[in-house]
């Protein structure tokens, strides 16, 4: 009797402590941008917190990768990222296979909204002419974290990927799952109702990474100043541009944190347009699991003060 009460006693302290060492364990996760960084924090809850690849305001179109974060993307579990045509500097890793950690392109799972990247400067076209002409159908626009649904389907990627790697604690990852995703749909509804009398309102975005946000709120944009942040725009496109926006009554010039205001002026002129600023990758916000709603929030209310301008310069204008 003694004997098979000791047996017992030790398989349950062996149990308990396995137990113990499993609820301890912590992923080590990476995620390479604020936005994405902020929907696995979301996901990860109490369980661990994500490490950041592209901190501060670095842009990741141009970030550098320094033998440090080599060693912590093959010291992790998991690296979550966008694409390896938006983080280029992860391609040097990832020409060869590690099995030492799991590395997980959201852009490319199943779900996830692809939209073309516009080709053309300005995109505005007549009625009778396909609008399509101005997309590339091959290259695909990356910034796929800015339309809510794309976001709702990353959370579940991110949920099933620690619950594969974490099976202990899925319940938890599954449960903050849903949490993060009611919450997506109740700001996507509330950006909604706040920018639908601006559906019908022409703007100017500076730099063309908007796409997703200006589809998903049924938003009118009809030109760029620039593709690509990288470059800079010409004499007789800014010309083009500053005779479209006085003939289609632009409302609002957006530009992004880094654009130049003079040269938004330039296309400004002659017209009642505001000016603001958008942030698509959160750069200066302080990082953690709010900061995609903020960022997203931040965005809607940068185009509402924006026309809330316009109608300012308009009003002043009547008055004369």
């Amino acid at each position: 009797m003694f004997q098979k009460a000791f047996i017992f006693i030790f398989a349950f302290c062996f149990l308990l402590a396995t137990s113990l060492q499993t609820q301890a364990k912590n992923l080590k996760v990476i995620a390479t941008i604020k936005p994405l960084y902020s929907l696995v924090a979301s996901v990860m809850g109490d369980r661990g917190t994500p490490e950041l690849m592209v901190n501060s305001g670095l842009d990741p179109h141009i970030y550098r990768l320094k033998p440090s974060n080599i060693r912590r993307i093959h010291d992790s579990d998991v690296i979550f990222y966008i694409d390896p045509d938006m983080e280029v500097f992860l391609k040097r890793i990832f020409k060869r296979t590690y099995k030492n950690f799991r590395a997980v392109p959201m852009a490319r799972q199943k779900g996830i909204n692809l939209i073309p990247y516009r080709t053309r400067k300005i995109w505005y076209q007549d009625d009778n002419v396909d609008q399509e002409e101005a997309q590339d159908k091959g290259a695909k626009d990356l910034h796929i974290w800015l339309d809510p649904a794309n976001a709702r389907r990353m959370v579940q990627v991110i949920e099933i990927t620690l619950s594969d790697l974490d099976p202990d604690n899925s319940l938890t990852y599954v449960q903050n799952a849903q949490k993060t995703i009611a919450r997506l749909y109740r700001m996507e509804e509330d950006i909604r109702e706040k920018l639908r009398p601006l559906r019908q309102k022409p703007m100017i975005i500076y730099h063309d990474a908007f796409q997703y946000f200006e589809k998903s709120f049924a938003l009118k944009s009809i030109g760029a100043i620039t593709l690509k942040s990288d470059q800079s725009p010409s004499a007789k496109h800014l010309k083009a541009l500053k005779k479209l926006a006085k003939e289609k009554k632009v409302t609002c010039v957006l530009g992004t944190p880094g654009a130049h205001p003079r040269i938004a002026t330039v296309v400004m002129s002659g017209t009642n347009a505001g000016f603001d600023i958008v942030d698509p990758l959160g750069l200066y916000l302080d990082k953690g699991p709010d900061l995609y709603f903020t960022m997203m929030e931040e965005m809607a209310q940068s185009i509402i003060n924006c026309q809330d301008k316009f109608d300012m310069l308009d009003d002043l204008n009547k008055l004369d």
